[in-house]
């Protein structure tokens, strides 16, 4: 990846936005205060039936991860981008539109901790994910009420959750007296084996300090009396090393966590924040690992502010409302990625088996800017221009089709309109 900004002698160029859109005199057609037009012309006609990206990053690090194409499997994401990716335009069909990205997480080896994913991290960038579990503090085990248990010891147990306990005079367990429910955060049902070593103890048992060693626990006998106790087991949490590579290729960020054992529920300080992860028992030393990629599944945000029908030309011209990317960074970067199909098949692994072209020779080079004045960019401000006939397109097409995705020349203007 080569980061590219854009630079007027020894000046970064920079956008200056402030305000909300508005309509003249408060009324009328909402006129946006600050719009982005993306200009990019292809060495031949635009094909409606390919697909063309506007990819954008929107997250305002100046450059440090940016839009990429995704050049081979078998992690595919949405078939066309990966890298650091918030918002893009596409144009295919004859029509444009306006998306937020989301991201999806892929466990790749769950180590034995973590058993299924839902949610979005909230990086934008995509990349691996790799989880190794420090210490495992077992949940405290407390007993409430009256009768013949004076405390209990958690030796291992991680289900959290009630042991239900019912004594008579002699201390012995009363029929139906012995049950367990699992705790909503960090419990889980009983085994088969549980549940029978579970039974045995319903009815005339008298109570042992290894009554509940099946479930990980010792108790402590005081003096027998018939009464009903709880024996409250509270989640085992495990401290979580986080080690994120971004595919973008900047340097690998670590973070720490917490894991629930048993649990879908995130912790104060998940190990990836926006997802929710699955587990079962915690391991010490156990590592999972799981990829992050940009989903299929996009927001719609509508159309853009103003467009252009190629209409048998060779470029496309579309302008957006500044505010449809949420509020302004401090800068963006941009790249163009253009397909000729989309590709999800995970056997394909070979970047000559299909047809791209995007920023650069290898279509890394997304352009980063600034962002404080009215101003242009394009082609001609960078050191190395983009080209006609990257080796992105040497997989199997027409001269035609490859034509069509082959980016000669683009340009971005950012203007004010209103305010």
């Amino acid at each position: 990846m080569r980061r590219l900004g854009l630079l007027t002698g020894a000046a970064v160029l920079v956008v200056v936005l402030t305000g909300c859109a508005r309509g003249p005199g408060g009324g009328g057609p909402v006129i946006p205060e600050w719009v982005l037009q993306f200009f990019v012309r292809f060495a031949g006609p635009v094909d409606d039936t390919s697909f063309y990206y506007i990819a954008i990053d929107a997250d305002g690090d100046y450059g440090l991860d940016g839009p990429l194409p995704v050049a081979a499997g078998p992690f595919w994401g949405n078939g066309w981008g990966t890298g650091s990716i918030t918002h893009f335009i596409s144009y295919t069909q004859g029509r444009y539109d306006v998306y937020e990205v989301s991201r999806r997480l892929e466990i790749i080896a769950g180590g034995g901790a973590v058993v299924g994913v839902t949610g979005s991290p909230d990086e934008t960038d995509t990349g691996e994910y790799r989880l190794t579990v420090g210490t495992v503090t077992l949940g405290a085990a407390t007993v409430g009420g009256t009768g013949t248990v004076a405390g209990a010891t958690n030796d291992s147990s991680q289900n959290a959750g009630e042991f239900s306990i019912e004594t008579d005079a002699a201390g012995e367990t009363v029929a139906g007296g012995v049950s367990f429910t699992p705790a909503t955060d960090g419990g889980r049902a009983l085994t088969s084996a549980e549940q029978t070593a579970l039974d045995a103890l319903n009815g005339g048992v008298a109570l042992a300090a290894d009554s509940l060693a099946p479930f990980g626990l010792t108790l402590q006998i005081g003096t027998l009396a018939a009464g009903t106790q709880t024996v409250t087991v509270a989640p085992t949490v495990a401290a979580v090393a986080v080690r994120f590579q971004p595919s973008s290729g900047s340097a690998a960020r670590d973070s720490t966590g917490t894991l629930t054992a048993n649990s879908d529920t995130p912790t104060a300080t998940p190990p990836i924040p926006g997802a929710s992860l699955r587990t079962e028992g915690l391991t010490q030393g156990a590592v999972a690992t799981l990829r992050s990629e940009t989903s299929p599944a996009a927001t719609l945000l509508g159309p853009p502010y103003e467009s252009v029908a190629p209409l048998g030309s060779s470029q496309l011209d579309v302008t957006i409302d500044l505010a449809m990317l949420g509020a302004p960074a401090d800068d963006l970067s941009v790249n163009f990625i253009s397909k000729t199909e989309l590709i999800f098949d995970p056997t394909i692994t070979d970047p000559d088996l299909h047809v791209y072209d995007a920023l650069g020779l290898q279509g890394n080079d997304y352009v980063t800017f600034a962002l404080g004045q009215t101003r242009t960019i394009g082609n001609g401000d960078l050191l190395v221009p983009e080209r006609g006939g990257d080796p992105t397109l040497r997989g199997p097409a027409t001269d035609q089709e490859r034509d069509a995705v082959d980016i000669l020349d683009w340009r971005i203007t950012i203007r004010r309109l209103s305010g």
